[in-house]
């Protein structure tokens, strides 16, 4: 017995170092459940895209249940040459969409919004909106509303409200036609809506426009604060977005990227970044953040509603917000119309096969026309972001091929 153990002994050793040593191995390939091998193919796609010039820059943020898995800038930010980096300041577009969603949820929470309450209990005027309707001779014709606006039509592009300008053939009723960046407060800019004639009934389309410019003003006055102090005093101070708002400072501006304009020849022009979007806070496409402020949403997001010991929202309110509200309307947009639905505020994917690139089956998240993407997958826990300054949105199947090289790199 002696014998066999003393001879055993090293054979066991050296089969418990071997094993030691091929976990090391599969550690150092694996990050998270992707292969670290895989992930290079992401840094070869941003890089390719920015020397070839379709790109000037890109960040990248991939987490896994909060943890980094890829996290990188390429390129430049403005016309001198700085290199980008991951704490630059975006203006972010639609993704500001994402952020009034959350505010508002915030209030139905509090019992101060109701998702099914008409919108003329916060705005008035919104009781007389009328609606355009196309007679079969062609005429255009204005008819009132069969049913009131809600907050729910808000937050699902389903009001009818696309624009500051009145749909084609029909005029604005009652006053002056004016553009969106000419009213000196966000109060003023939804009133006007009000007498904008709708695209439709409300509920009888998905039509996306600037339903959620009026859902800041609902946050105004359901919570009687300004609707840019709601989101620094309840969103961003509470999460540490310090770098998120409506307006860049002074000191910051240094930091501020440039965007890229794709012009006739093919070529790029830089366009130089301003401060602040306008003159009202605009909950559809006004906010600037950096890739690492902004991931601290789709970490709330992903978490059900809290991140870093801070809770905003209920898991289940997070959970109604990513189920498809359109129950079979389309939703004729130019990006996904056919592989997703729409939830509270955001994009959900509901048919991967028809998407025809790698994901999973309730992945929710928008972007922006300026080009910044987010997706949050409740399935695998991640967060994926690619952002950049540039239009025409999301050139070169930007997104898609982004996704996919995502989960290729995904082997467990």
């Amino acid at each position: 017995m002696p014998f066999r153990t003393s001879v055993l002994r090293p054979l066991v050793a050296a089969a418990l170092c071997s094993f030691s040593a091929l976990q090391a191995r599969e550690a150092a390939d694996e990050l998270a459940g992707f292969s670290r091998e895989r992930l290079k193919r992401i840094d070869h796609f941003v890089e390719q895209l920015v020397s070839a010039r379709q790109y000037s820059g890109l960040v990248v943020e991939v987490t896994r249940e909060g943890r980094p898995v890829y996290s990188r800038a390429v390129g430049t930010s403005n016309d001198s040459g700085r290199p980008l980096r991951e704490d630059d300041v975006f203006a972010i577009a639609s993704l500001s969409k994402i952020v009034t969603t959350v505010a508002t949820l915030m209030l139905v929470e509090e019992d101060r919004i109701g998702i099914n309450q008409p919108v003329s209990d916060f705005i008035p005027g919104f009781a007389q909106t009328q609606v355009v309707t196309n007679a079969p001779d062609g005429s255009v014709h204005l008819q009132p509303l069969a049913r009131p606006i809600t907050i729910r039509h808000l937050l699902t592009h389903t009001s009818g409200i696309v624009s500051f300008d009145a749909p084609q053939g029909s005029t604005v009723q009652g006053v002056a036609a004016r553009s969106g960046g000419s009213f000196p407060t966000l109060a003023e800019a939804a009133d006007y809506l009000t007498h904008v004639p709708l695209k439709h009934q409300p509920g009888e389309a998905w039509t996306y426009g600037v339903s959620t410019d009026v859902l800041g003003r609902v946050i105004e006055v359901a919570s009687g604060m300004p609707f840019d102090q709601f989101l620094t005093q309840r969103i961003f101070q509470p999460l540490g977005m310090n770098d998120t708002g409506f307006a860049v400072s002074e000191l910051k501006q240094s930091r501020q990227v440039d965007r890229d304009e794709r012009q006739a020849d093919g070529t790029l022009k830089r366009i130089p970044s301003r401060p602040r979007g306008g003159p009202w806070p605009s909950g559809a496409g006004g906010l600037f953040s950096t890739p690492k402020d902004y991931l601290k949403i789709g970490h709330l997001l992903l978490n059900g509603g809290q991140v870093e010991g801070v809770r905003l929202l209920s898991p289940r309110t997070v959970e109604l917000m990513r189920l498809d509200q359109l129950h079979g309307l389309s939703k004729p947009t130019k990006i996904y119309p056919v592989s997703d639905g729409f939830g509270l505020g955001v994009e959900i994917r509901t048919d991967v096969a028809r998407a025809g690139w790698l994901g999973s089956e309730g992945t929710f998240g928008w972007n922006g026309a300026s080009t910044c993407y987010c997706a949050i997958d409740p399935k695998e826990k991640l967060v994926m972001m690619i952002w950049a300054q540039h239009t025409p949105n999301a050139e070169f199947s930007l997104y898609e091929r982004f996704n996919t090289l995502v989960y290729q790199a995904q082997v467990r």
